[in-house]
């Protein structure tokens, strides 16, 4: 009887190592190209992200530029404060002043922030709980405040005696209790405080009571210090109530860290008497040029000069240069150059500029 024998085949000891060394090769190279697209996806995204911050914060800035000075159709006329203060004790709504300015250098300002209602020795504020926390400002960026006047409510019936009601038809909801506005026809202007309203249907009385305080409404014919009437027959077109707009821009720092815990700046504005409200967050820094008219009586209405804010003294300013630097916010692994050791987390930090005309 005949035995026959079966020999299996394997893999000798070479070829498993060979093999577990192609595995190992095959696995670290599919693990770097998740981390490089990982790393690439973040890089993307940081730049998205502070591009996306500098393009809303230029959008704000520009947009409140453009219409600093508007004053209705009273803008070229006699502007009347018919408060008890004078502009400078009212800075949140001194319509006086277009734009006003503070250059950063080293955590000084010129002229002082001690112009504006900031906390601890500056200017007067409508409500203490909303100055500005000067000790969070970014102390190398630069301050702005441009002032206007909102679009308006068109006055119902006229306003040609001291006692007359200021009556407005349509487009009052923006009208709150002490609110400040401006009251204007065509070559003058009033500015005065919302005591309360009455709403009757269409039409909202804007009620001028008068009051102590530097925000409070000066009693008497304040309002008719130019002794026209505001509407009726005298001015017929143009008579209205807007609101009375002042908005600070500022950096400070963020109510939130990054994803190291690291403090973030952001972009902020206190509008007219309100807290200050963060708007963009990874916005670094700040800074601002000013295209100033030196001959205003040629009728060019062009600038001549680009001054920084403590030089623009009382020239007319025509274009305002905004520069911001804005960050990815979060941290994000990126390559170093070749022949450094590997790659580093940092914050992405970009400068983006824009440069603006006034309308007004």
């Amino acid at each position: 009887m005949s035995r026959s024998c079966t020999r299996s085949a394997g893999f000798s000891l070479l070829e498993l190592l060979l093999a577990a060394a192609l595995g190992v090769v095959m696995t670290t190279a599919i693990a770097q190209m998740f981390i490089s697209n990982s790393r690439g996806q973040a890089m993307l995204a940081g730049q998205a992200r502070l591009q996306e911050s500098a393009r809303h914060a230029l959008d704000f800035i520009a947009r409140s530029a453009r219409n600093a000075g508007y004053l209705g159709c009273g803008a070229a006329g006699r502007l009347t404060n018919a408060l008890n203060g004078n502009w400078r004790q009212v800075v949140e709504i001194d319509l006086s002043t277009p734009i006003e300015a503070f250059d950063a250098t080293a955590g000084t300002w010129q002229p002082s922030l001690a112009a504006l209602p900031v906390r601890d020795g500056g200017a007067s504020a409508f409500k203490s709980r909303n100055r500005i926390d000067a000790s969070r400002l970014q102390p190398t960026s630069d301050v702005v405040v441009f002032r206007r006047a909102d679009l308006g409510a068109v006055l119902a019936s006229a306003v040609d005696d001291a006692a007359d009601p200021i009556v407005v038809a349509g487009n009052a909801d923006a009208f709150r209790a002490d609110s400040f506005a401006l009251l204007s026809t065509c070559g003058q202007a009033a500015l005065f405080r919302v005591s309360s309203l009455a709403r009757s249907g269409s039409r909202t009385t804007l009620v001028r009571a008068s009051g102590s305080g530097p925000f409070g409404n000066r009693s008497g014919p304040a309002l008719l210090a130019g002794g026209n009437p505001y509407g009726g027959s005298a001015a017929p077109r143009g008579a209205a109530a807007a609101l009375a707009i002042t908005e600070t821009y500022f950096v400070a720092r963020s109510t939130a860290n990054n994803n190291r815990g690291q403090a973030v700046q952001a972009l902020w504005r206190k509008t007219s008497t309100a807290a200050p409200a963060e708007l963009v967050q990874g916005i670094e820094d700040l800074q601002l040029l000013f295209g100033i008219d030196t001959t205003p009586t040629d009728d060019s209405r062009a600038p001549n000069r680009y001054v920084r804010a403590d030089s623009i003294g009382a020239n007319p300013v025509r274009t305002v240069h905004i520069a911001v630097t804005a960050s990815s916010v979060d941290a994000v692994t990126v390559a170093e150059a070749a022949g450094t050791a590997g790659a580093v987390e940092r914050v992405l930090v970009r400068t983006f500029s824009r440069t603006v005309a006034l309308r007004n």
